[in-house]
């Protein structure tokens, strides 16, 4: 039996425009009314997904910053969290030196570092032969491609999207096998690969893809709200 549907926000619930369809807002309001947790994960501010809950609220939890912040939304607080040692990201700023680097507090980001509670760092590079100097971190990574651009988001190495998952599961006894995954960025990987009951979007990164059991429509086409609509 399902007790909680889990879609990943950007590249996937919300379509080109950035907006999510009233057609999807129904179909989870449907689910939550029949008493199934809904939440999103997203590699962005918690905050942004408030915004977008704020007319019409249609999400339980929010897990954010690939797994280093998660936010219950109805109890309106931070439920788990684990930035980045201070150590860490002394090396990412030495090793991209040069380059365009965001530090995530909890609610804003910056281009230079100005809070000692970091829980993302997002590095713009020119290509993945940067990917070589990772050796020298110990810490979780995924890689963005967006507008023709491509960015390296590190966390925590103790956190992924999953670690959400699993945090969440603790607070409301639900089982891995009772939780369905929509899936779209290089980030829901461990999503993906941990929770048997999963789907992408067609327009996923080909590393999902290549694991997922299940494909649907692309999110222009409102792909989350068709698989909603089966359960």
């Amino acid at each position: 039996m399902l007790k909680m549907a889990v879609s990943s926000f950007y590249n996937t619930i919300i379509d080109k425009e950035d907006a999510i369809s009233t057609s999807t807002v129904l179909e989870i309001d449907r689910l939550r009314n029949k008493g199934i947790i809904f939440s999103v994960c997203t590699n962005r501010l918690y905050g942004e997904i408030l915004d977008y809950n704020h007319d019409f609220p249609f999400v339980d939890y929010i897990i954010s910053l690939n797994g280093s912040y998660i936010y219950d939304v109805n109890k309106e607080k931070c439920i788990f969290k684990k930035k980045i040692s201070a150590t860490n990201i002394k090396k990412i700023t030495e090793l991209f030196k040069g380059y365009n680097i965001n530090y995530y507090t909890e609610k804003e980001i910056y281009n230079n570092l100005v809070d000692k509670d970091i829980y993302k760092i997002e590095v713009e590079i020119d290509n993945r032969n940067e990917l070589d100097k990772l050796t020298k971190i110990n810490l979780n990574y995924s890689v963005l491609e967006l507008n023709n651009k491509m960015y390296l988001e590190f966390v925590n190495n103790k956190v992924s999207m999953f670690t959400g998952i699993d945090q969440i599961s603790l607070r409301t006894n639900i089982s891995l096998n009772e939780i369905l995954v929509i899936g779209g960025n290089e980030s829901d990987y461990s999503l993906i690969n941990n929770i048997p009951n999963n789907y992408v979007v067609a327009n996923a990164c080909k590393e999902l893809k290549g694991i997922a059991k299940r494909k649907t429509t692309s999110n222009d086409e409102e792909g989350v709200k068709r698989v909603l609509s089966k359960i």
